[in-house]
């Protein structure tokens, strides 16, 4: 069963489905969301679609932007005078408050 452009008569279906729901007011709402994205698919699936996975949700992480305080020789001349910062993504953040050092990998992309 297909429920694509690939299927015409499910198409337009659909499209009329939502184009009434529209014509309604209120019933269709865009907005942000997290979702599951299927890199296979290159598209958003449901949970039961994927391959492999299924019951594993998306995780909210907390970024933390940390100043750079002393950088490597190497770099002085690029990073000289400008503020430079690096991001660390958390799953808990109430623990980077006694962070004291950041360490990256130099030969690391």
């Amino acid at each position: 069963f297909i429920t694509t452009s690939e299927n015409p008569y499910y198409d337009s279906f659909i499209r009329w489905q939502f184009y009434k729901l529209k014509e309604m007011g209120n019933k269709i709402d865009f907005g942000k969301r997290p979702t599951i994205y299927s890199p296979i698919d290159k598209q958003a699936c449901a949970d039961h679609d994927r391959a492999s996975g299924e019951g594993v949700n998306p995780q909210e992480y907390t970024l933390i932007k940390i100043k750079l305080l002393e950088h490597c020789e190497e770099m002085k001349p690029e990073l000289d005078g400008k503020n430079v910062f690096l991001v660390a993504a958390t799953l808990r953040p109430e623990t980077m408050y006694g962070q004291t050092n950041c360490f990256v990998l130099p030969s690391g992309e």
